[in-house]
């Protein structure tokens, strides 16, 4: 939808505006972050409705925002909040491609300060519990350890800082792919995560440090990540049998063909 502030503007007022969103955004693209000049880039950039019109955003200049012509064309979504965060992570993506692979939830994790520390936890009976004093949160958190009736595996909920998990690169290490763009775009209109990431951890004995390894839901984990979400609900098994995940976790997506319940009625 085309802009009539805009279109109503003389040569003059529009480069009058230009000046004073870029002084605004310090100089920056608001899409890629990087760096836009009046004079180099004179005829590459453009001003674009941060929030769209068709969703209610405002035609004036409080809703305006200045970019490369070239990220603004190229961008994954209408809403320029959430194609700044999509941008964010295209340089990740960016960033791994001379590797031969696609980024995965480590390669998030590492940029935004998390898989930085294991999880001290000490077993006591049905309950479990760990603290955080790496990040000075040193009181102590009990939650209840569970057991799976049928399976027999051993798991707990909590909700945990990203400094405290690790990508999973055994039972499911795959990469981040299409279907990331549409889960930022939803959680970005507040609309709940609802389920819980899957993670496993090893632990020898009963008590000592162990790293928490995200296995499942690591498309939402990033999504959540990318949009400032720093601490995530996570569903943990203890010392599981690997292989009896990895059969289960492909089983959901192949020969169970789990969807969603909408589609399923």
């Amino acid at each position: 939808m085309g802009s009539l502030y805009l279109n109503g503007l003389t040569s003059d007022q529009r480069k009058e505006l230009e000046k004073q969103l870029n002084s605004s955004q310090k100089g920056n693209c608001f899409i890629c972050g990087s760096k836009i000049d009046m004079v180099l880039h004179a005829n590459a950039i453009d001003i674009d409705h941060v929030e769209p019109l068709k969703l209610g955003g405002k035609d004036d200049p409080s809703n305006f925002a200045l970019t490369h012509a070239s990220c603004n064309r190229s961008k994954q979504a209408s809403d320029l909040r959430v194609a700044r965060v999509l941008a964010q992570f295209g340089k990740i993506r960016d960033d791994v491609a001379h590797e031969n692979r696609g980024p995965n939830l480590s390669d998030v994790l590492t940029k935004f300060g998390g898989a930085k520390h294991e999880l001290s936890l000490r077993l006591d009976g049905n309950s479990l519990s760990f603290s955080l004093p790496q990040i000075g949160r040193n009181e102590i958190q009990t939650v209840p350890l569970y057991q799976d009736e049928l399976s027999g595996l051993r798991y707990f909920f909590a909700k945990l800082p990203i400094a405290y998990l690790f990508h999973d690169d055994k039972v499911n290490p795959r990469a981040i792919g299409g279907s990331l763009s549409g889960l930022v775009g939803e959680f970005f209109k507040k609309r709940p995560q609802l389920h819980v990431a899957l993670a496993w951890t090893e632990l020898s004995g009963n008590s000592g440090a162990a790293r928490i390894r995200v296995f499942d839901g690591q498309h939402k984990a990033t999504a959540q990540v990318l949009l400032g979400v720093r601490e995530l609900a996570i569903r943990v098994f203890v010392n599981p049998d690997l292989d009896l995940l990895l059969t289960t976790n492909t089983n959901a997506g192949t020969t169970l063909r789990q969807v969603a319940f909408d589609k399923s009625v």
